[in-house]
């Protein structure tokens, strides 16, 4: 009896133990799969999430950070709202760009322009428009990233079914002049460089500051027909645009959401706060809705 036992309980062990590593080798083989490193044709870096395997795919949404940030976002925003949206159906493609990105690498050297911003951009875009062409595209736009994606709209306005846009600004000229410290900006254009003290130390560069200027983003609006969400903190240090935005968008169904006592970052660094959470979910909520 004792020994039928233990050759019970060793098959049940083996048993166990088989069925252990086998789900141990599914998981290590989902998840190269679900997150996937890219080179665009730019030569900028990015990483697509795929939706989660259990769900069809029912669009894609491309991320466009915002100034002197990465693909991932502050607080690793962007990151997790791609597995938010990968857990409903939807892929998402989130870039870097180049001249902002590199942060540590170039020692925070800013020489992006608004130009080169708006092709590391189009080059995501177009990536998913060829990979997925059956799928709607979204796009989701984080402060200068928002005014990056007015730009991609305004280029092909039928290519985007659904646009998010996070404490947008809607001009990459306001970087300049809404900053009440001014001087590293003028030192850049008099002398090359200018040095602007954010998170770290940024070195601004006369190419990126005049590569800022001469745009209008928001006019790109005016022929896109698809759905609109602006998001922002009541205490965003940008200026409610929003109904701006709505009216330069006559033709889409938009309408804007502020979430009160959230800043131009939702507050992500605070604990205490939930308003990361809410703008995570208010986001899925919508592509889910409109793609």
């Amino acid at each position: 009896m004792i020994k039928n036992l233990h050759r019970f309980l060793s098959a049940a062990a083996l048993a166990i133990t088989s069925s252990l590593v086998l789900v141990a080798q599914s998981v290590l083989a989902l998840e190269p799969s679900q997150t996937r490193d890219l080179t665009l044709s730019t030569g900028t870096s990015a990483t697509l999430t795929l939706s989660a395997p259990d769900r069809k795919a029912q669009g894609i949404v491309v991320m466009i950070h915002g100034w002197s940030g990465q693909k991932d976002e502050v607080g690793g925003l962007f990151k997790r709202q791609a597995e938010a949206l990968a857990k409903q159906g939807i892929h998402s493609l989130r870039m870097d760009i180049r001249g902002e990105s590199e942060r540590e690498k170039s020692g925070f050297r800013l020489t992006s322009t608004f130009k080169s911003r708006i092709n590391d951009a189009l080059a995501g875009a177009d990536w998913a428009a060829k990979t997925y062409p059956s799928l709607p595209i979204g796009l989701l736009g984080f402060s200068y990233g928002g005014a990056t994606a007015m730009a991609l709209i305004g280029r092909a306005p039928e290519l985007y079914q659904s646009v998010v846009f996070w404490s947008t600004i809607i001009n990459p000229s306001e970087i300049i002049t809404d900053d009440p410290k001014g001087e590293p900006y003028r030192a850049a254009i008099e002398h090359g460089e200018g040095y602007v003290d954010d998170f770290v130390r940024l070195t601004v560069t006369r190419e990126h500051v005049l590569g800022m200027i001469g745009y209008n983003p928001l006019d790109g609006l005016k022929h896109y027909s698809g759905a609109l969400l602006s998001i922002r903190g009541s205490l965003d240090s940008v200026p409610m645009h929003d109904p701006l935005i709505l009216k330069a968008a006559g033709q889409a169904a938009g309408e804007y959401r502020i979430i009160q006592g959230a800043d131009h970052l939702f507050n992500v660094f605070d604990t205490e706060a939930n308003f990361d959470l809410r703008l995570i979910r208010q986001t899925t909520r919508w592509f889910e809705d409109t793609l």
